[in-house]
């Protein structure tokens, strides 16, 4: 774990702001980024880090935000075919497997 996530952690939860941890567990393909990488979302959308950008970083802090809502964390899969990559001008797409970890 990073200094500067566990430091961001303390000061999003003294200012009462609730949040989730987003981190690929599995980078298959041409992903962004690599396992380990971590991102922090608040309730409010707010992030701090980042798993790659694109739609599929959307879709994490989307998700995320439900799951602060809900109260509990999940494993989840986002692929990016080569195809619809291509619509957003990028090269190449990539699967990640995130876990999202809502931090009380």
């Amino acid at each position: 774990m990073r200094k500067e996530v566990l430091e961001k952690i303390i000061e999003y939860k003294e200012k009462g702001l609730k949040i989730a941890r987003v981190f690929i567990i599995q980078a298959k393909s041409s992903s962004p980024r690599n396992t380990g990488t971590e991102m922090l979302v608040t309730e409010k959308g707010e992030t701090f880090g980042t798993i790659g950008g694109g739609s599929d970083e959307k879709k994490a802090v989307e998700h995320a935000q439900y799951l602060i809502e809900k109260n509990c964390s999940e494993k989840l899969k986002l692929t990016l075919t080569r195809k619809d990559a291509a619509k957003i001008g990028w090269v190449c797409g990539g699967q990640i497997d995130i876990f999202i970890q809502v931090i009380e």
